[in-house]
């Protein structure tokens, strides 16, 4: 029998008896006969203090009060004073393997008169030179891995440097710290002021960066530039200019006449709107310079881009267009116009006659399998061409016998005449 089978045993037995049977079977025990049954206690039972629950307990009697300190301190010499355990197998200091040996390497003395020998008349005074002259016969014979920009044209220039050195060659120049560019401090309602009073000495007018520009400043600000005759440029980069006023702009781009330079960039103009800027200007025949790059929507479409090309084809007066086109048809059709305006400022320049008609333009594209990006316009035509239908051909009208007679004569008529001519 086990001893969890002979524990459960006695429970149930002692479940049976009263505490007062128990204690009295208790009180008839002796000391030895109560250490043994402590033995046969469980020692998860809470009901009893942990010092009887262990099977070990010591008869010494205290000394004194814990001390740790010195409870370690006696811990330490009974160790030292203690012999070791007894090793089953003695320790020994064994090497396996082969010890490493260096490789010896022989060398040979050269002679200094050995024809071979690479010794040169140089070598002292290259060992002798300090490290700027050594950088600078870097620079003279064009080691440029050597050295960095700055020294090699230090050293061509016959510029003298207080850095640099071997070391120079692997860290960038120091930074140059500039101070930030001061911001726009251009009086807009000023400005305003000064094109309805058509100044002549506001010829450029720069607004760029400045925000909190109100929709009735920007309408005052196109107003006046419909009867203004002096400015010259004009330039709106990141004022938030807004898709709203576009019909407006483009009636101040009719109405002017002077203005050569019109700078929109980063503002919230859509596609319909750039288009119909490109078309106005047409009509102005002064505008040299036009940027309408990152607006608000990135991407204008094939249909508005093909709208812009065919505008621009048709401007003989514009000379550069700041405009990110997508699909590489239109932007060679707006390249070549631009070249094309380019060699006619050149002739007049030269004083050539030049006609008032425009040059033809090449038509656009009809198939874009020629054109690498234009996957959308690919599968466009592909799908136009299902869609047509084969036409029927005619029947060709049947011809008489008697008409197809006299032309047979006449050919053989016209076949004598040429052989008599070369007999004669």
């Amino acid at each position: 029998m086990s001893i969890i089978e002979r524990r459960t045993q006695q429970q149930k037995e002692l479940a049976d008896f009263d505490d007062a049977e128990i204690d009295a079977l208790l009180s008839q025990l002796s000391q030895s006969e109560l250490e043994e049954l402590s033995n046969y206690v469980d020692p998860d039972d809470s009901c009893l203090p942990p010092s009887e629950r262990c099977r070990y307990h010591t008869e010494k009697e205290p000394t004194g009060p814990f001390n740790r300190q010195k409870l370690i301190h006696y811990l330490e010499e009974q160790s030292k004073s203690e012999k070791d355990w007894e090793e089953p197998v003695p320790f020994e200091t064994k090497k396996r393997g082969k010890a490493f040996q260096p490789r010896q390497v022989v060398t040979e003395d050269k002679d200094e008169d050995d024809e071979y020998s690479n010794n040169t008349e140089w070598d002292e005074v290259l060992a002798g030179a300090s490290e700027s002259e050594m950088v600078e016969l870097a620079a003279i014979l064009g080691f440029t891995g050597l050295i960095n920009q700055v020294q090699y044209h230090a050293s061509v220039s016959n510029k003298q440097i207080d850095f640099g050195g071997w070391s120079a060659a692997a860290k960038c120049d120091p930074m140059r710290v500039l101070p930030p560019e001061p911001d726009n401090d251009t009086n807009v309602d000023q400005s305003i002021q000064k094109l309805k009073r058509n100044d002549p000495d506001l010829k450029a007018l720069n607004l760029n960066n400045i925000k909190n520009i109100s929709n009735e400043k920007f309408r005052d600000l196109l107003g006046a530039l419909e009867k203004n005759t002096n400015l010259r440029m004009l330039s709106m980069a990141n004022v938030e200019f807004p898709d709203s006023l576009g019909e407006e702009l483009c009636q101040m781009l009719s109405a002017n006449s002077t203005l050569q330079s019109l700078n929109l960039e980063s503002n919230l103009l859509s596609g319909a709107t750039i288009t119909r800027i490109c078309q106005t200007i047409v009509e102005n025949k002064t505008m040299l310079e036009l940027r309408l790059a990152n607006q608000r929507r990135q991407v204008l479409g094939h249909k508005a881009e093909m709208a812009i090309a065919e505008a621009v084809a048709a401007n003989r007066v514009l000379l550069r267009l700041g405009l990110h086109l997508s699909f590489p048809s239109t932007r060679n059709r707006v390249n070549e116009r631009l070249r094309g305006n380019w060699d006619l400022l050149r002739r007049k320049r030269r004083g050539e006659e030049i006609s008032d008609d425009a040059p033809p333009m090449p038509p656009p594209p009809t198939s874009y399998r020629g054109y690498q990006g234009d996957e959308k316009a690919k599968r466009r035509d592909d799908d136009e061409e299902e869609e047509e239908e084969p036409e029927e051909e005619e029947p060709e009208p049947e011809r008489d016998e008697e008409e197809e007679e006299p032309a047979q004569e006449e050919e053989e008529e016209e076949e004598e005449a040429e052989e008599d001519a070369e007999d004669d």
